[in-house]
């Protein structure tokens, strides 16, 4: 029944029903006594339901005798019952009490702590340094200090090059990333250019610039020789410098206005051929069809005493293919054309590589009516300085 307020609910209240000949009787009799009723509804002659408090219900009794009803209950709502229900069962709402103070302390500690990406000589000295800050397993959640931890780790361990601390529930995970020292070769080694490009910025710092800013440069052709330099006796040094360039990459593809989709029908035909010392027999069935394609497995029966098969047996399966002839719109093959050029462009393009400009270009629809054929060319500005070992001259 509607109606109720949260006020009623939790003083709780009871739904009844009312049987007796002159119900509004009982109505106008409930009134005068200043019991009051909410949400009657007529069942039927003779019969009502009513809601009404619980202390309201306790005074029914003169009312009821002088109208000539009957009331039974229906329902019963409201938080009043709910804590009497409960009460009668203390040890369900003990060990419900008992449960949640568990499940919210067991919540508040650390449970499990991980370390990805350390080795094991390093994940101890990580958990060596947890211990030293007094985050072990059953500390409490809010003792742990992500930023204290991250901080302390980064301080104790200096081969780290990155740490990160992350708390999510009750596991702590510390990630680490170690410090890779770089490979430095033997010898002295020169600057070369690692695609073919423009010099935009040649920054040195050891050796000497044989090319500028703005000189062309092809791949491997060399940007800084591994040499001091006439004025520096010209002993040879490790060349360093920073060496950015433009560089264009292409990628093409051409995509016809009619694509054949060949598709297996299920239909398949296996065939036997048996190899004894070089001689063929073939067995089964070829199955005829127009279009298929092939798998063919083989096994050794009777090696060879050249490592080769003296006996053989080789199945042949061949599996039918419907064909079917797809027209494409221009615009279709303009898109797959695309993709597939750009992403074949992008496949030599180095991660840290910044790009500049992209341009395509288009086959002309009255020279090339079949099909689509799209070129596109990507400029970037990269790092193109790469060490190489000096060749003895």
């Amino acid at each position: 029944m509607a109606g109720a307020g949260l006020w009623d609910w939790l003083r709780g209240y009871v739904i009844i029903r009312i049987e007796g000949r002159a119900p509004a009787r009982f109505v106008n009799m409930a009134a005068a006594y200043r019991i009051e009723l909410a949400d009657v509804t007529m069942l039927g002659p003779g019969m009502m339901l009513v809601r009404t408090s619980v202390d309201g219900f306790r005074r029914l009794g003169p009312v009821l005798r002088a109208s000539g009803c009957r009331a039974a209950i229906e329902e019963r709502v409201g938080a009043a019952f709910i804590v009497a229900r409960l009460l009668r069962r203390r040890f369900l709402v003990l060990g419900a009490v008992l449960f949640l103070a568990v499940l919210y302390g067991s919540s508040s500690v650390l449970w499990t702590i991980e370390v990805v990406g350390a080795e094991p000589p390093e994940r101890a000295q990580i958990l060596q340094v947890l211990q030293g800050m007094g985050v072990r397993r059953w500390t409490m959640r809010h003792r742990v200090d992500c930023d204290a931890i991250r901080r302390e780790v980064t301080r104790s361990l200096l081969q780290l090059a990155w740490v990160g601390v992350e708390l999510r529930g009750t596991m702590l995970t510390v990630r680490v990333v170690p410090k890779v020292a770089p490979e430095v070769p033997e010898g002295p080694v020169d600057i070369a250019a690692s695609a073919d490009a423009v010099i935009t910025r040649l920054i040195l710092l050891a050796g000497d610039a044989v090319a500028r800013e703005g000189d062309t440069v092809v791949r491997g052709q060399i940007i800084v020789r591994g040499r001091a330099g006439p004025g520096a006796g010209d002993r040879p040094v490790h060349a360093r410098a920073l060496v950015q360039g433009r560089v264009w990459r292409a990628g093409q593809a051409r995509i016809p206005l009619t694509i054949e989709q060949r598709l297996r029908t299920g239909r398949t035909a296996d065939q036997y051929v048996l190899r004894l010392a070089g001689a063929e027999l073939h067995l089964g069935r070829t199955g005829r069809f127009e279009a298929y394609d092939t798998e063919q497995f083989s096994k050794t029966l009777v090696p060879g005493r050249d490592g080769g098969s003296l006996v053989e047996v080789i199945r042949i399966r061949r599996h039918e293919l419907s064909v079917e002839l797809i027209q494409l719109s221009r615009e279709q093959a303009y898109a797959a054309a695309r993709d597939c050029a750009l992403s074949t462009a992008m496949s030599d393009v180095p991660a840290e590589a910044r790009v500049v400009m992209i341009s395509e270009e288009v086959s002309d629809q009255s020279l090339m009516p079949d099909a689509v054929d799209v070129r596109i060319v990507i400029e970037t500005l990269e790092e193109i300085g790469v060490q190489q070992v000096q060749q003895l001259r």
